[in-house]
């Protein structure tokens, strides 16, 4: 999350719906120091995100806190604001429902995976390491980590499930709009396939 430097309206208003979605209890003064907008913006991008049938927060004098209330779509929008409204929706909704891969779990399959193959490599010079030798050296490499197929995730395919009358345009820039907005989706060369990650390492 880029604090108060964001790339577009839509992107600011992506962070914020990440923000209220994934914290606890909050106000306006809380989030306001946590992505640096100003209230205004902060009172009418709280609009914006309950127009499009994603949250509605209503405020609370009582302990200065917002509580999250579900909504619906405001079918009255017409023109460019319906367009947004429409957008933001598709945008957040892939922000909470699309499987994200865990940074840490990635990083010992790729650890696991480097020394298996340098293993691999070694015992090319040395004759006395057996095919079982490298099997078992695999099997115990790998013990505790995830196998690469249940950390990653089709997510062209989650995309059209959740919007199947999209076109792959609007998926390529629906993606775009999240990077721009600071998530960490991608496509991997390596694993031909798109990633969504998220970092739950603390430290």
């Amino acid at each position: 999350m880029v604090k108060g430097n964001y790339s577009s309206r839509i992107a600011r208003q992506i962070v914020l719906y990440d923000y209220v979605i994934t914290g606890g209890v909050f106000g306006p003064d809380d989030i306001v120091k946590a992505l640096g907008i100003p209230r205004r913006t902060l009172q009418r991008d709280l609009i914006d995100l309950r127009d499009c049938g994603l949250i509605d927060l209503k405020y609370k004098k009582t302990g200065k806190r917002y509580e999250k209330k579900e909504c619906k779509f405001d079918e009255s929008a017409e023109g460019r604001h319906r367009s947004h409204l429409l957008r933001l929706y598709r945008l957040g909704t892939l922000v909470h429902k699309l499987s994200k891969t865990s940074s840490e779990d990635l990083d010992k399959y790729e650890m696991a995976m480097r020394e298996y193959n340098e293993f691999v490599e070694d015992s090319k010079d040395d004759p006395d390491i057996t095919e079982e030798d490298i099997a078992d050296y695999k099997y115990f490499i790998f013990l505790h980590v995830p196998d690469i197929s249940d950390i990653l995730y089709d997510l062209k395919k989650e995309y059209y499930e959740l919007f199947p009358g999209s076109c792959e345009r609007t998926r390529q820039r629906d993606f775009a709009e999240l990077r721009n907005a600071g998530f960490e989706i991608y496509y991997s060369q390596i694993y031909h396939s798109y990633i969504f990650m998220y970092d739950n390492r603390i430290d």
